[in-house]
């Protein structure tokens, strides 16, 4: 009976034992703690722990601002062609007497290049002085009748319209000389156009006939160039051509010349863009200094179209917008900062944002769009990357 409630004794003291130790362990302080609040405070301390954790960012994910100059070209390529260009033709049918001229050969303004068959131009021309001379003749007679008949008639000796007659023939006779006259100045144009003159000083760059060779009224004869100023005729989209503006400035390389570049000018803008290709043909006017370029070349290079010094710019990517409108995060005692700005034009194609307002020199802000970065977070920037 003894060794019963001896084995009972022990089995209550085993149970007791392991609740003493397991309200020990729950809370060891004695105190009156509850296991889930306690877990829950290990939680948000861990919490906390990892938030005041800075975030690192690398070098390529921020940028440091600095005045800069930026410049926006346009590519654009052609074909150089003189800017004065003249084809000479026949005024009138003829045999070509004299042609001097030769392809390549310099000429000078008012420089005979051309002689054609003058004889029946010259009998014209005389013919036509001969009536004219004929004419003026018959006018003077009249008009000695007309003085006559009108002191006639003040003695009342003739009638009115003998006197009629005589201012009649007055007129008429005065028309044929006018008539006449006019037709003299035809005949001496003409023989004048027979002889073809260089228009400006320049190069002949081909001729179309011969000596000996009888030619037609307009028939072509040769052209001549002036390749002191020349043009490369370049085509630009209409997407672009708003941005094209007369005087702008324009560097090309020429094929055969060294990489050599050659600056010129927008000198015109065709008002129609062509129906096929949808492009607007834009002329370059570029100076020919020591004559080194020729008409057909081939150019390639950029026009100018926008500049400006000491521009504050951002990528893109670094812009943020939110309810308040546009900003970016600044980098500031290793905290983000919303520093709201005021966004300019664009650049290189959009990727680049000039920024008028809300931001100077040496800051430093993020450039990654990375959703996590947000205002009042810790970041650090790293040496790698």
């Amino acid at each position: 009976m003894a060794t019963k409630w001896t084995v009972r004794l022990a089995k209550a003291g085993v149970v007791l034992g392991g609740c003493t130790l397991a309200f020990m362990y729950l809370d060891p302080a004695k105190g009156t703690v509850d296991a889930n609040e306690r877990l829950k405070g290990i939680v948000e301390a861990a919490s906390a722990s990892q938030v005041s954790r800075p975030l690192e960012l690398t070098h390529a994910e921020v940028a440091s601002i600095e005045a800069t100059s930026m410049v926006e070209r346009l590519r654009v390529s052609g074909e150089l062609q003189p800017v004065n260009r003249a084809t000479m033709r026949a005024k009138a049918g003829g045999e070509v007497l004299d042609l001097s001229a030769r392809d390549g050969q310099a000429v000078k303004a008012g420089e005979v290049l051309v002689r054609l068959e003058t004889d029946d131009l010259q009998s014209t021309l005389l013919q036509r002085e001969s009536d004219r001379d004929a004419a003026e003749a018959e006018l003077v007679l009249a008009m000695q009748a007309l003085n006559r008949m009108e002191q006639l008639a003040a003695k009342g000796v003739v009638s009115k319209e003998q006197l009629d007659k005589a201012k009649s023939d007055v007129a008429a006779n005065t028309s044929k000389v006018q008539s006449l006259s006019a037709q003299v100045d035809i005949a001496r144009v003409a023989l004048r156009d027979a002889e073809v003159l260089a228009p400006f000083d320049g190069i002949v760059a081909s001729r179309a006939v011969e000596a000996g060779s009888r030619v037609s009224a307009d028939a072509e004869l040769l052209t001549v160039v002036d390749t002191s100023v020349l043009e490369a005729r370049v085509l630009v989209s209409t997407r672009e051509i708003a941005r094209v503006g007369v005087d702008q400035v324009a560097e090309l390389q020429i094929d055969g010349m060294d990489g050599q570049t050659i600056r010129g000018t927008v000198a015109r803008i065709n008002p129609v863009a062509d129906s096929g290709t949808r492009f607007v043909p834009v002329y370059l006017r570029l100076p020919n200094h020591g004559g080194r370029l020729w008409g057909g070349m081939f150019a390639t290079g950029s026009i100018l179209v926008r500049e400006k010094a000491d521009a504050l710019v951002v990528p893109a990517t670094s812009l943020r917008k939110d309810d308040s409108g546009d900003y970016v995060l600044k980098l500031q005692n290793g905290h983000l900062q919303r520093q709201p700005v005021t966004v300019g034009p664009a650049w290189n194609g959009g990727s680049l944002l000039e920024i008028t307002a809300g931001l100077n020199e040496g800051d430093t802000i993020v450039t990654a769009p990375l959703p996590k970065l947000r205002p009042d977070v810790a970041v650090n920037v790293t040496t790698a990357g």
